[in-house]
């Protein structure tokens, strides 16, 4: 009896190893059907797997998006760092093409005077004091000495008040204790031309003859009678002429050529030795 069983065992596993293969013979085919069950099985399934497929899609995306924001950050920081280097290089540029265009203006001026000039860069002002004093970076060290007369390519800037080792202070001429000997360019007459206490930037004028003639327009330049200021240097327009006490005695408000609120280079005259 259990010999019979043994061997009714050894069938059934021989019948279903037979069934197993004939399925998966007949599954592993192409087939047009589906059976009931593989349908039902995908139907549900499908759900999931549409699920699983779309948050798949979306953790790709969410990753891809966040490793561009870094890289757009990244490349951003790199882009505002060129426009700031570009735009100091342009005010760099800017610069240079400014002083290039000064030196060209200062050769051909310094070629129009017979004494020697030296280049002086304004270094310091006084906020109180603004259009009355100056710093350039000239000293003693440089031969620069008080009394020294200093001009630009435009006309008269003032004259050197005190000097240390590497720097100087210069009085400009819109300072009321400054004082330079003019000329009328028209009629020659001589003129004392002093800052205006009254108005700040301003120059006025006194004649040293009484029968100056002396008008609105008529450009005043420096006389030479001293030997700080060369010749022939331009110091301003008459801009009003002021009649004094039963016309005994005139004034003028003299407009400088010179734009003291933007000094930036100077030339000191050299006194010849």
């Amino acid at each position: 009896m259990l010999q019979w069983l043994l061997q009714w065992k050894v069938v059934a596993v021989l019948l279903v190893v037979l069934l197993l293969a004939g399925a998966i013979h007949y599954t592993s085919g192409p087939r047009e059907r589906l059976t009931l069950v593989e349908s039902l099985v995908r139907d549900m399934l499908s759900p999931l797997q549409w699920l699983v497929t779309r948050s798949g899609r979306g953790i790709r995306s969410s990753w891809e998006y966040v490793r561009n924001i870094g890289a757009l950050h990244s490349r951003n920081q790199e882009l505002e760092i060129e426009v700031r280097e570009l735009q100091q290089q342009l005010v760099q540029l800017a610069e240079y093409r400014r002083e290039n265009q000064w030196l060209r203006e200062a050769l051909d001026f310094a070629e129009t005077v017979d004494h020697s000039l030296m280049v002086a860069e304004v270094i310091g002002r006084s906020p109180s004091n603004w259009l009355r004093s100056v710093t350039i970076n000239k000293g003693s060290r440089h031969g620069v000495e008080p009394g020294m007369a200093v001009v630009t390519g435009t006309g008269v800037v003032g004259t050197i008040e005190n000097v240390s080792a590497w720097t100087a202070t210069v009085l400009l001429s819109t300072d009321p204790q400054s004082a330079v000997g003019a000329l009328n360019q028209l009629t020659g007459d001589l003129i004392l031309v002093e800052g205006d206490p009254q108005y700040s930037g301003a120059l006025q004028g006194k004649p040293l003859n009484t029968d100056a003639q002396l008008g609105m327009g008529d450009v005043l330049v420096t006389s030479g009678l001293s030997q700080m200021f060369p010749k022939g240097l331009p110091i301003g327009e008459i801009t009003q002429v002021i009649p004094g006490p039963y016309d005994l005695t005139v004034s003028v408000l003299i407009q400088p050529f010179v734009d003291f609120t933007r000094l930036e280079y100077v030339f000191v005259v050299l006194q010849e030795m």
